[in-house]
């Protein structure tokens, strides 16, 4: 049961910058959709499907709230679509990156402390959440 302490905010950093970067993705191609929803926020409830974070929680599989788009507001509606498309698993797989290199870090150079500890147990559900 400890264990939701870590996955929990893990799933919700997770979502919600997944859902951001296709949102930001979609804007930068010049879509005002998911400015106008809304989706360009730091709020993980703007993102937030109830059942999928159930399942991200539980399962360490899930999802959210798509972000809409509007592909005719891109130079190339393909290539946009795809950049879209990729923007939030890339988030994902950079934020497990990170998190991998804070974790190697820390177990190097950190002594030891219940702090530690802590930190290391969510930088590793935080690297399956973003992972998975």
């Amino acid at each position: 049961m400890e264990q939701y302490l870590y996955i929990i905010p893990a799933a919700l950093i997770a979502i919600m910058c997944h859902e951001l970067c296709h949102g930001l993705a979609s804007h930068l191609l010049g879509d005002p959709t998911p400015k106008e929803q809304g989706r360009l926020s730091l709020n993980p409830l703007k993102h937030l499907d109830l059942m999928g974070t159930l399942c991200l929680i539980l399962f360490q599989f899930g999802w959210a709230k798509p972000v809409q788009v509007d592909p005719r507001y891109y130079k190339n509606p393909k290539w946009g679509m795809a950049l879209v498309a990729l923007a939030g698993p890339l988030a994902n797989f950079i934020l497990a990156f990170i998190a991998g290199l804070i974790y190697v870090l820390i177990y190097k150079y950190a002594s030891y402390t219940e702090l530690i500890e802590v930190i290391l147990y969510f930088v590793t559900y935080f690297m399956v959440i973003n992972i998975g």
